[in-house]
């Protein structure tokens, strides 16, 4: 391992890190807010239609059943628009066909009538985080939390609520209450790692990213890019390289690593207050090519693309 470790803690170390993973880690914020779940998964929990309603067989292709789920409940939500399972599954439904902002209206119309629905203020508190309508996700999603039944991708986006506040420290927390719930989740495990990150401790990140990867997100290139991001600030650089190349060219991986050893420089100069030494910031036309971490939708970059990186549950 090359470099010195640089000692990223209290709050300029936060600030820096700030300044170096925010945008990256928007994207994984953004990610988290989903379920984690393929478009097709999510047609398969979807409620679709009764056997009844089919025609014929069931169709080879998931897509064109998907579509079929969407035309039939959509039709029954036209005829009773306060009818909360109908207004779920063409929700849910246009949301895994893609027409999510379809799917919001409806859910926002059915709200109305059912705002005490907890599983409506899930799918709407979680569609409106991606949305990015903070505040409204915060209320709903609240209120979707149920103590005596507690859903994890309802947890995890009350914490995505807070990370999109800048409320890292609080976020934490609540990913922990849904890192129990769903154990080996690569989107929680992430959101957590980069939540630690922008608080300031990318020490604490490294084994969660770490375990992210084992649990089947390390072909997700925002997961291991994420990782080389929390090694470098920690001045592992060969690791990081290493942690990189696997998702981008050696050349590439290399050069942004190296230019990311270039921003976490401390300032030699022994501090004369409580703080800690502010970090150095090279200035550099190369922005590095290392994205941000996501679960479902997550979103992001390094550098002058590193504006900074902790899911859209």
């Amino acid at each position: 391992m090359t470099g010195t470790t640089p000692t990223l803690s209290g709050l300029s170390a936060a600030k820096s890190i700030r300044a170096l993973a925010a945008g990256a880690l928007c994207i994984a914020f953004g990610a988290c807010t989903q379920s984690g779940t393929s478009a097709l998964e999510e047609f398969a929990n979807a409620g679709n239609m009764p056997k009844s309603e089919t025609v014929g067989s069931v169709s080879a292709d998931p897509k064109d059943d998907l579509a079929k789920a969407t035309t039939y409940w959509g039709k029954e939500f036209t005829k009773n628009p306060r009818d909360p399972k109908a207004a779920l599954n063409y929700a849910k439904n246009l949301k895994a066909m893609g027409e999510k902002r379809q799917a919001l209206a409806v859910l926002q119309q059915a709200s109305i009538f059912h705002g005490g629905n907890r599983e409506l203020n899930s799918e709407y508190g979680r569609l409106a985080l991606e949305f990015d309508q903070i505040s409204l996700a915060q209320k709903l999603l609240e209120q979707a939390d149920d103590p005596t039944n507690p859903d994890w991708r309802v947890i995890s986006a009350r914490g995505t609520a807070l990370a999109k506040q800048g409320s890292y420290r609080s976020a934490i927390p609540l990913y922990e209450r849904a890192l129990a719930l769903s154990p080996e989740q690569p989107s929680v495990l992430s959101n957590l790692a980069l939540a630690h990150t922008m608080d300031g401790h990318p020490d604490r990140a490294e084994p969660l990213l770490k375990r992210a990867a084992r649990a089947g997100g390390g072909d997700d290139p925002r997961v291991t890019q994420n990782l080389a991001l929390v090694l470098g600030l920690q001045g592992k650089y060969d690791d990081a390289r290493v942690a990189a190349t696997r998702h981008m060219a050696p050349e590439d991986a290399s050069a942004d690593v190296e230019y990311l050893r270039r921003v976490v420089m401390l300032d030699p100069r022994p501090a004369t207050t409580d703080e800690p030494a502010q970090p150095k910031v090279a200035v550099s036309n190369k922005a590095p090519r290392l994205k941000g971490t996501a679960t479902d939708d997550a979103s992001g970059g390094w550098g002058a693309r590193v504006a900074a990186t902790p899911g859209r549950p």
